[in-house]
This record gives structure tokens, C-alpha cells and sequence, in this order.
């Protein structure tokens, strides 16, 4: 079972040492604290990963799943996405914002590049050399949060992962009959481990610039 690292187990309190200067003081608000509250949020995926094995690995010893397993594996996937997501959009827009500010002296009046589907959408040219390895799990990340989210027919699936968990999600792009399904499907260690690549990436650009500017 691979989480998502860090730099601290479930077990352990965060520490300022997980942490390193980053404005306090900025017009959106103080990015050291925003900083913490992304370790605590992949803490929580940490959590939904450890039990999306759990209630996978009691779904997979019989041929009759224990009450509750399967809704529960299916929920603790949903939830790692979602946290997934949401602390990958707070990167990519403290870094975007950062860059802004580098570039310009000053902090824009929006942040343009806010989520992953924003650097997705983004030209080569455009987008930040830090996000361009890592478009692929961008892109698959920010889907099937979406069709969890919003595609009705995503419901309609009960699937098991046989030799491991995977995450599987169907995608109707604004749930109109003419678009075309779209049938997700990743094993749980895989995307942890693209996410891992990710976010050492981002915390290496952070660090990077707080050593530049503190």
C-alpha cells in the first residue's frame, strides 16, 4: 500500500519543521497556514487510502463481501480523489500566485490558474515549467473528480478491483446523451504514486522560492 508522502506518518503531529517560509501577509491570505492545512488534507487522504485497502482487502477473501465493505471501499475512494484534488488545487494556485507575483512585484487581483483543470487547459508556452511532467495525472485526476461530482450515470457501476484497489468512475460530460461515456479506471497505488511525483515537485518549487524570498 503506497500514501501519499508528506513527510510525516498518520501517527505522528504536524511539525514546523514539515514547513518553511512562505508569505504571511498576502492579499490571499497567509500561505504558510495555507501550506500546513494542504499536509493536514493529504493526512485525511492518507486515512481514506489506508481504508480503501482495508474494506478492498475484506471484500477479497470470500466469495460474500461483509456488510458494509464494498459501499465503504467504493465511499473511501471517493473521498481520496476528493482530497486528491482539492490539495492539488491549492498547490497549483499558490504557485501560480507566487509566480505572478515574482514575475510582476505584486499579487494579481485573480488568481487565473486556480485547479488542475486550468493547467490542463493551459498551452505548453502558458503553463509553468513545474506542472509540464505531470499533465497526465492532472488530467485523469481532475475527470474522475468530475464525473464523481456531477456524471448521474457514474452511479450505475459496482466494480472491485480483483488483484488490488482501483478506482473506477463513468464520465458523461455535462450528462448529455449525445457526449461520449468515458469508463475510468486506476489502480489506487498507481495514482498515489504519480501524485507523490507531483507533489515533490511543488514542494520543491516552494521551497525553492522560500529560500529565494524569505
Amino acid at each position: 500500500m503506497l500514501l501519499v508522502e508528506n513527510g510525516k506518518t498518520l501517527a505522528e503531529p504536524y511539525n514546523a519543521s514539515l514547513g518553511f517560509w512562505l508569505p504571511p501577509d498576502t492579499s490571499y491570505g497567509n500561505l504558510q497556514l495555507k501550506y500546513m492545512k494542504i499536509i493536514w488534507r493529504l493526512d485525511e487522504a492518507n486515512r481514506r487510502i489506508s481504508d480503501s485497502w482495508e474494506f478492498w482487502e475484506a471484500c477479497s477473501k470470500g466469495s460474500m463481501f461483509p456488510f458494509g465493505a464494498l459501499e465503504r471501499h467504493v465511499f473511501s475512494n471517493e473521498e481520496t480523489i476528493y482530497m486528491l484534488r482539492k490539495a492539488g488545487d491549492e498547490l497549483v494556485s499558490m504557485i501560480w500566485l507566487l509566480a505572478k507575483y515574482e514575475d510582476d512585484g505584486q499579487y494579481p487581483k485573480k488568481i487565473k490558474v486556480d485547479c488542475l483543470g486550468a493547467v490542463v487547459s493551459q498551452s505548453e508556452e502558458d503553463r509553468l515549467s513545474v506542472f509540464s511532467n505531470h499533465i497526465e495525472l492532472m488530467q485523469v485526476l481532475n475527470d474522475i473528480a468530475n464525473a464523481f461530482k456531477h456524471s448521474f450515470i457514474n452511479s450505475d457501476h459496482t466494480l472491485l478491483g480483483l488483484a488490488e484497489p482501483r478506482i473506477h468512475a463513468l464520465g458523461l460530460a455535462y450528462n448529455k446523451l449525445s457526449s461520449k461515456t468515458v469508463f475510468y479506471d486506476i489502480s489506487v497505488d498507481e495514482l498515489v504514486k504519480k501524485y507523490n511525483e507531483f507533489y515533490e515537485s511543488c514542494v520543491k518549487w516552494l521551497s525553492e522560492y522560500s529560500e529565494k524570498h524569505r
